[in-house]
Parts: structure tokens; sequence; C-alpha cells
């Protein structure tokens, strides 16, 4: 298969090579021009029958880059000013309520003639109509799925300096309900984003060309028989093109990808009828390298390929395929009884349990995906490889990935925990229209995925019954939606998350299945984390969230200047809560910490890191009877002050550090059940070793500080523990310690975990207060219910519930007076 630029187009062309290969012409790339019109106007004044003639009717068209979107292009173009700064997302408002025209001008190499030319768009958000050399290919709806189009009679073969062949691609405007597209497209709203709907050629086009008998689909299914067997069934979907049967010779070579294997190769000779056929063919690995989990194995990867070959040798079409090795079943959690928990909820990859250290992947790195570049997505996942995670979930309110996106986590052996399509927080439409659509693109998305061996576990969507107005047909849609996708992946596959929440019981969900744990966020001081994270007994916990601002630097890429400090509107438009931020403050620090921008920012992130690690040490150390605890978020697609640990700039915040510490493959973890003690009492606490490898460790030591407020030696103890075991959860041995300093200090606690050699396989720290509990439970419920009651008075989801000057209730602003700042901040 030979892929072609324009550079080496240019010189086929001029040198007249032939082959029977497969050709493949990118026409992705900066050669784009776009053009917006309001919805209608554009075929009626003839834009899908322009011609190559370059000085002609496109000259002035604006230039536009595919893979991409429609707000970059125009952002590039000083169209719209950038939609992530300030308030400009809302200025940009009236994108949307255009049609978005996108042309390309080519030329095709020679040897492409006399072959089956289709043109192939990977993915257009959200739906399109498309013009070849004035001639109309047709109209496609739907963000996911792949479409074609055969061209073979509309190419043309003369040769210009830009191009004799015309593409037009004519976007629909933007969808403006979410309900009208969900499963097909995500939201473009959230707590982290509201403004604009995204749209554009978000995934490549190109030309392909090959004989009339085409491979449409491979699908590798493994079976492992033993550590180093297994056997392969091979699926593969053919077209006939043709109107008359075809004798064709079908072939499969397997190899290694990454690894020097031995190559193995089956083949067979089958007469095909006009249409399509599925054939499958099966061959034994007799030394297979198993593809794991970076904390379980090597991440081994094959590639398959499919050539497609006539009686004299012709070759009609080759595809590659990458997949790994591994198998995934799901086992009950034990602990659980089945009136309990219903579900299977433990991973078990090639027979080994695989706790899944979890984090949402919060969208693409950007929500406009021509800014989404690949060295964005390489940076998140060495990212989340550096913060210990081994799985990230792809949850109903976010797109499934690019493949870029699965190739990074197949090499870097993160696992994903996937939504099969975006729907999320909604009520469902009833019609079999919108449900064949959905169910269409489903299908489509999983055939596209399932060989990559990252992907160990599906649902079929996000908070779906909580807010429905319907919760029983969305449960009976996404049930349906299971069963369709079925026959195309032995994945297990969940209906929504929650499951074990009030509406979710009301469905018949049992009580322990998945719980969101976002009460301690929500509550704004209703609960301690040390109160409210024991309480929860769930087999897994799909999300949990806390939020917290970005770094400094990072402020000031979104921020206006004017606006930084004291915050203006611009945080709030930015998702900024500050109430639910003062009181996370206060819960972790004794402080809310709003007397300064260093010491708010920093304090936010500290008290995100902090419950973080609480939870996530606290859930770890219920494994096996509960195998999953997923944050929210590792990332967002946009510039907020809500989620994330890395911000949209790819920047670590302090609460990296504490998740990284908590994911430890090997974690040596205090539990203590209060973080605020009176001078002089003796803290308790309780040393626990969570071991996620499969290795055991033997005659380790373990060394506990305790500090004071100064960082002063206080005590220091050492332990022999015999064995860590592989893949346990284990309680060692109580610690205590005389609480040091005074009323309003801080004591510290630091410990590590080596084995036999000395080699340190654990290091953690805590930071813990010396207060009143008592009396600080009380003042932090104080403050809550301050900010419960402004989100009553003025909104919850409304901002300019922080800024007085936007609701003028205390008064008319006059024109001159400064701008309006945040409420509490205004007396700094």
């Amino acid at each position: 298969m030979k892929n072609i630029s324009q550079d080496e187009k240019e010189y086929l062309q001029g040198n007249g090579e032939t082959s029977n290969d497969k050709i493949v012409l990118d026409l992705s790339g900066n050669n784009w021009q776009m053009e917006g019109i309001r919805p209608g106007e554009g075929v009626k004044i003839g834009f899908h029958e322009l011609n190559f003639d370059i000085t002609g009717d496109a000259f002035n068209w604006g230039f536009a880059k595919v893979p991409g979107d429609v707000y970059t292009d125009l952002w590039r173009q000083g169209r719209i000013e950038d939609p992530h700064f300030g308030r400009n997302s809302l200025k940009a408002k009236w994108v949307p309520e255009n049609e978005w025209w996108y042309k390309r001008q080519f030329d095709v190499p020679k040897e492409m003639e006399g072959k089956r030319i289709q043109l192939v768009f990977d993915g257009v958000d959200f739906g399109c109509d498309v013009w070849l050399n004035g001639e109309l290919l047709g109209t496609h709806e739907g963000m996911f799925s792949q479409f074609k189009f055969d061209v073979s009679k509309t190419i043309r073969f003369e040769r210009l300096r830009f191009g004799t062949n015309v593409l037009m691609v004519r976007l629909h405007p933007a969808p403006r309900r979410y309900s009208q597209v969900a499963g097909r497209k995500p939201a473009w709203h959230g707590d982290y984003w509201v403004a604009l709907p995204p749209t554009g050629i978000w995934k490549p086009v190109y030309l392909e060309a090959m004989g009339n008998i085409t491979i449409e689909d491979t699908y590798v299914k493994q079976t492992v028989l033993s550590e180093n067997s297994a056997r392969l069934d091979i699926e593969i979907e053919l077209q006939n093109h043709n109107n008359s049967s075809n004798q064709i010779r079908v072939e499969v070579d397997i190899e290694g990808k990454n690894f020097k294997s031995e190559n193995y190769t089956i083949n067979t000779d089958i007469n095909m009828n006009s249409g399509s056929h599925n054939l499958e063919l099966s061959l034994d690995i007799h030394d297979a390298k198993l593809w794991w989990p970076w904390d379980l194995g090597d991440q081994n990867l094959y590639t398959a390929t499919v050539k497609v070959t006539e009686a004299d040798g012709s070759i009609l079409d080759v595809t590659e395929t990458s997949f790994g090795i591994r198998e995934v079943n799901m086992e009950h959690n034990p602990g659980f009884t089945l009136d309990e928990v219903e579900n299977p909820w433990t991973v078990m990859i090639n027979g080994k349990r695989h706790f899944m250290r979890s984090g949402t992947w919060g969208g693409p790195p950007d929500i406009f995906m021509g800014r989404a570049h690949k060295s964005k997505y390489k940076e998140l996942i060495r990212l989340a490889k550096e913060a210990n995670f081994n799985n990230l979930r792809i949850f109903g309110w976010h797109p499934e990935e690019i493949p870029y996106f699965y190739e990074l986590c197949n090499e870097a052996g993160i696992t994903v925990w996937q939504d099969v399509l975006p729907l999320a927080s909604l009520s469902l439409p009833k019609d079999q229209e919108f449900k064949d659509a959905v169910f269409a693109e489903a299908i489509a998305s999983v055939k596209a995925q399932r060989n990559h061996p990252s992907i160990v576990l599906l649902e079929g969507s996000e908070e779906l019954f909580m807010t429905a107005s319907d919760p029983q047909h969305n449960l009976n849609f996404v049930n349906e939606l299971g069963e369709a996708i079925k026959p195309y992946t032995p994945l297990h596959y969940i209906p929504s998350s929650p499951l074990s929440d009030e509406v979710g019981l009301n469905l018949g969900f049992k009580p322990k299945e998945s719980f969101h744990a976002n009460d301690l966020f929500y509550g704004e001081g209703e609960f301690v984390m040390e109160d409210y994270f024991p309480s929860l007994d769930y087999a897994v916990i799909p999300e949990l969230a806390i939020s917290s601002c970005p770094n400094i630097d990072s402020i000031k890429k979104f921020i206006p200047e004017e606006e930084i400090w004291p915050p203006g509107p611009s945080w709030g438009h930015h998702w900024t809560d500050f109430d639910a931020l003062r009181t996370l403050n206060f819960e972790v620090l004794g402080d809310q910490a709003t007397d300064s921008l260093e010491h708010f920012v920093t304090a936010t992130q500290v008290a995100q890191g902090v419950i973080f690690q609480y939870a996530l040490e606290h859930f770890r150390t219920r494994k096996p009877k509960t195998s999953a605890i997923c944050i929210c978020h590792y990332i967002t697609f946009a510039p907020d002050m809500k989620w994330g640990i890395v911000d949209y700039y790819q920047e670590k915040k302090l609460s990296f550090d504490h998740v990284r510490k908590a994911y430890q493959p090997v974690l040596l973890t205090m539990k203590h059940y209060n973080r605020r003690w009176l001078p002089e009492e003796e803290f308790k606490g309780e040393l626990w070793v969570v071991n996620d490898y499969y290795k055991s460790f033997k005659n380790c030591k373990a060394s506990i500080k305790f500090l004071g407020p100064n960082k002063e030696l206080v005590k220091e103890e050492s332990y022999k523990f015999e064995e860590v075991a592989g893949d346990s959860s284990t309680k060692f041995i109580d610690v205590s310690c005389k609480v040091p300093g005074k009323i309003g200090d801080k004591f510290y606690v630091e410990m590590i975990l080596e084995d036999a050699n000395g080699n340190v396989l654990s290091s953690n720290d805590y930071m813990l207060l010396v207060e009143d509990k008592v009396k600080e439970k009380a003042a932090l419920r104080a403050i809550g219910l301050e900010a419960f009651e402004i989100k009553q008075k003025y909104g919850w989801a409304n901002y300019f519930r922080y800024f007085p000057g936007l609701g003028a209730e205390e008064g008319e602003l006059e024109a001159d007076e400064k701008l309006p700042i945040a409420r509490g901040f205004d007396k700094l």
C-alpha cells in the first residue's frame, strides 16, 4: 500500500510510475479554503459549482486546515478572537448561525487511473453535503462514522498547477439542541464549557485507489490458550463492487509490530459473488507475546496485513491492522452478595486482576479539534503514566477519541474504560429514526475501535437516569444499545454510570454497584473527607470530582489582565465556583485563602490534591472489594477554573503529585479517620500496603516520621514487614504520636517503604491540622450554608451571583464604574 503526499504525487505523475498496489492520496493539510454564508444560500448562488479557475469565485475565501474545525480556521484568519480568552466565546456565537463551505483542489497521480477510486471521510462534525467536480456525491450525518463515495467516474486525470479536481464540502449549521444529535455528537456544554457547539472536518480526508474487491473491515479476535500461545480468529469483511463473481485469494500475514517475532501466514482461495462477504480465518500463535497494562507486563503489539489478489497475482486491496493478544474477562467483586452487586466489576486481563487507577479523559486536548495537536496527546499520555494512571475513562460527555489516542494507550499500557457513544444527562428522544441512527453510529464506532487492546470496558451512558424526565425510557434505550453492539465485541457492557444512586435504585439496580462520590464537592461544607469517603461501600467509584484553579501562568493566558485579581467576570465565565473553592480550602487548610491570587490558587490545588489523595488511598485499601476508582477529571478540553490535575496548557497542578503518590502501584498508606487533632492529643493511624503488582516483596522495611509545625522531627519509627504479597491490600501495624504544636498549626507525616535491598518501593506524606474538629466543622458548615443561600437567590449556574455589579441588584452601575469583582474578594 502506498501513501502519497502532494510532493510524491507530482513526482509520480512526472515519471509515469505504475503499480498494482493500493494507493492512498491524503487530502488533509493546509491546502483548503473556507467561507460561510447564511443557511441554504450557498447552493442558491452556486458554491457547489465552483471549478478549478484559481482566479475566480473562491479567490477571496479564507485558508483552512483539515483535520480541524471552523472556529480555529476563523481565529487563524483573524475573523474571531481566541474563543478561549476572556469571554470571547460569547462574541463568536454568530458562527453556528451559518453554514460553512470547505474547498479543496487537487490532482491525482496517473497510476490511479483504471482503478476503483473512493473518497473517504473519517469524520465530519456533524452533518455535511459533498460535491466533487460539481456532482453531488451525498449527504452524511454523524460525527463518528466514516463514510465513502465511489468517485471512479468523477475524478479528472488532467493536470494543472493547482489541481483540476474540486472537492466542495458544505457543513450544515452546527446543531443547537444536544438531545437531537446525542450519541452522534457529544454535548458542547457542561460544567467547564457552555458557549459554542464545535463543528468542522475533524478527521482526515483521503482518496483510495484499488481493485473492485475491497477490504471493508478486519477484526482479530484472540483466545489466550496458555502463557505463550493463542488462537487468532480473523474476521474479514469483503465487498465485491463488480456485478459478477470473481476468483480471489485472501492472505493474512501476522508479525510483531514493536518486537521481533516469527511471521505467520494463512490464505484461502474463494469465488466471491457481487456484494458483501464475511470470511473467517484461524491460526495458532505458538510463541505468543501477550499485551498487558504497564503495571502487569509488556505492551506487545502485532500487525495483521490482509491482502486480496486476483488469480494473476494483481493486488486488489491491502490493509494493515494493529492489535494486541490479550483476553479480558469480568469477575464479581468479592465481599458483595448478588443482592448488593449484580454486575461483575473486576477487570481480569489474561487472568490477572486489573485494579483500575483511573481518571476521566475530559475530552480531547482541545474542544476545537484544529488545536488538538498530536504533540498534546503525546504529552498528556506521558503525564498520565507519570501520575501512575493505568486507566483512562472516556465518559458520555465526551467524544470517542482519534485513533492516535488509542495507539498511544496501546503503547503505554494504559487501558481505556469507555462509553460507547456520548449519551449524557438528558432525556432521549423516543422516535425510531433517532434510535436507528444512534445504534448505527455505535456499531460503526465499535467496529472501528475493537482491535485496540487498551479498550477493556464499555458503558452505554453517563448520568443518563438521574436527571431524565423518563428514566425508564433511557434505561430501555441503553439496554437495547448494548444488545445492538453485542455481536461486534466481547467486552462487558454497563448501561450507565452511576447505577446505585436514588434513581438507579428505583429502576431496579442493586444498591452497591457504582456511585459518583461527588457529595463532598457539591455539599459545600456538609461533609468532611474523613467522614464521607469511608461511609461509601460500592464495587466501583466511576467519578470523584474536586475542582481547583490552574497555575497562575496559565491563568494569565486566558483571563484579561485587568480581571486577574481581584477576580473579574471572566473567572465566572470559565466556571470558577468561588464558594465551593472557599469551602474546600477551609476544609483542607483551615483557611479560605482569599487574601491574594497566589494564596488562593495554591490553596485550591493543595485542597484538590489532599482530598483526591485521601479518597484514592482509602478506596485502594478496599481492594479487591472495590475494583476501580476514577478521579474527575484528569484533563479538560478548555481553559477553566474547575476540574483537572493537568490544566489545558498541559501544566501540572500541585494536585498532580498527590494523585501520583496515591496511585503508586505499591502504595504505603496511613489510614487516618481524623485530619484535625487537639494539641497533645494521641494521633492514631494504621499503616497499610497496597500492591497492584503480581510480584511479592519479602523482608520490607517501613519507616515513618512525625514532624512538627516547622518540619522538626517529633517521632521516628521503623517496622519490618515479612512479606508484601502480590495483588494485595494489607493492614500491617497501628501507629501513634502525641500531636505537636498549638491550635492553628499544622503537623506532618513522612513515610518510606523499602525492599530487602534498600530500594524504595513507595514514599508518601501527609499534612494534618492542629484544630478543634467539632468547632471547625461548624465553621465549615456556616461557609457552605452561606454559599447555598447565594445559589438559591441567584441561581446555581449563573456566575453573576458572584458579581453583584453584573446583576445590579444593589443599584445600577454608573458608566465609569470599574469592572465588577467577585463577591467576597472586594475587600482585599
